[in-house]
């Protein structure tokens, strides 16, 4: 048996929406470094709208973190984000990684960041968790048909 007990209605168990804490979201350059951003939840208003909110945050905050971002038929899709740009005719696409397994699909794609396991995600970025200490990672990866 697992008891868990919650002192804060902001606790967050495997993925969800936090009201307090920090979110950072990372993009990996085409050089292999990475861009690092922090969002403060406290200070997300749309965080109902899980990543998406949060990059709308970001890219409106003293960070300026430039992201294009439209919204489909499947929900909001992101075509850059910091110095990467998918390139459709090239096969090169944004791919979206997180650190919250319930957010990726069995037997999907992860990388290694900084020690920590990322997995491609498996729900759109307005479906994913934002909890304190996600971690998202957008980066290029290129397919060849």
């Amino acid at each position: 048996m697992i008891l868990v007990i919650c002192f804060s209605c902001s606790c967050t168990l495997f993925g969800g929406v936090s009201d307090e804490g920090s979110i950072s979201v990372v993009v990996e350059n085409a050089d292999g470094s990475y861009d690092i951003f922090e969002a403060d939840l406290g200070k997300v208003e749309n965080k109902s709208e899980g990543v998406k909110g949060v990059l709308e945050y970001l890219s409106a905050a003293d960070d300026k973190l430039y992201v294009n971002m439209t919204d489909g038929g499947y929900g909001a899709y992101v075509s850059a984000i910091g110095n990467i740009a998918e390139s459709p005719a090239d096969g090169a696409y944004v791919m979206i990684y997180t650190s919250v397994s319930t957010d990726s699909y069995e037997g999907g794609p992860t990388v290694n960041y900084n020690g920590m396991t990322l997995y491609q995600a498996g729900v759109g970025i307005s479906g994913m968790s934002v909890a304190d200490g996600t971690v998202i990672l957008f980066r290029l990866e290129v397919y060849e048909y």
